[in-house]
């Protein structure tokens, strides 16, 4: 039997339909399936091994026709086969051992990643979420992962045994999630830090007022303007921010002042102010 044969190929397949073809019989006959067959398995190894790679495959079909030299098989060449293996949570030997050895081993499903999009607020606090991951087989498992107080913007959280389960008598693998934070308040985002803009009355920031000023985790206290407070100013108020994860520490609210100029002003108002430009 020919190795397109073996691998159930024509002789002018592509490397893609015998790449393929591979994948489907690697699967189907590993030792470690429950209807595996660890001799049939090494027939597709080595077929695969030598009309995968375009050299071994010159010499191969030179040799079936009666030219060229007789063809070598290397065993200690796995190239491709052992990547796409590695993908189904195998692994091979190295340094001149049986590249079976370690497959006929005890082996772990693959693991699973997942994005998951909580908003800005929540991370204030730690929280559940139930998931729905997909597997390898297409079926969709239900899970619940707990994501810490003071979650980061594109963290990964790793949660062991909770990835794929393919191969059922295999250690399961072990999920990432990703988390993306949205931000949907009125605070821009600096690292642990918060800033917030408040408009204030030109007038209040010549004689000085007080404001109210709500945090991002809805508490409300007054803050003083000083007399005289510039466009731009900024206030820092510690302890309001972000929380740093897995940790009591936080960053600090500033709350930046945008003066606002009043169009609404009587002429009376307007008559006053100018008497005080004068006498100034």
């Amino acid at each position: 039997m020919t190795h397109y044969a073996t691998l159930g190929v024509p002789e002018n397949a592509t490397q893609d339909d015998i790449k393929k073809a591979y994948r489907k019989l690697a699967m189907k006959y590993h030792p470690d399936r429950s209807n595996g067959d660890d001799t049939k398995f090494k027939e597709i190894q080595i077929a695969y091994d030598v009309i995968s790679d375009t050299h071994k495959r010159q010499q191969y079909d030179m040799e079936r026709r009666g030219g060229g030299q007789r063809f070598q098989f290397n065993t200690g060449n796995m190239g491709d086969m052992e990547e796409m293996l590695r993908n189904f949570g195998f692994g091979f030997a190295r340094g001149g051992q049986d590249p079976f050895s370690r497959m006929r081993q005890p082996r772990r499903n693959k693991d699973l990643r997942v994005q998951v999009s909580v908003p800005l607020t929540s991370t204030l606090d730690a929280q559940t979420k139930t998931i729905s991951v997909q597997t390898t087989n297409g079926q969709r498992q239900t899970v619940d992962v707990k994501i810490p107080r003071g979650v980061r913007p594109n963290s990964s959280i790793k949660y062991p045994g909770l990835g794929d389960s393919f191969f059922e008598q295999l250690e399961k693998g072990d999920l990432y999630v990703q988390i993306v934070v949205q931000n949907d308040t009125e605070f821009t985002v600096d690292g642990l830090d918060l800033y917030k803009v408040v408009d204030i009355n030109a007038l209040d920031a010549i004689i000085g007022s007080k404001i109210s000023v709500t945090s991002i985790d809805g508490r409300t206290f007054e803050m003083i303007i000083p007399t005289g407070t510039q466009h731009g100013r900024k206030f820092k108020i510690p302890s309001l921010g972000l929380y740093t994860m897995n940790q009591t520490s936080r960053g600090s609210l500033i709350v930046v002042v945008n003066i606002v100029i009043p169009t609404d002003l009587t002429s009376e108002q307007l008559q006053t102010l100018r008497s005080i430009t004068n006498n100034n």
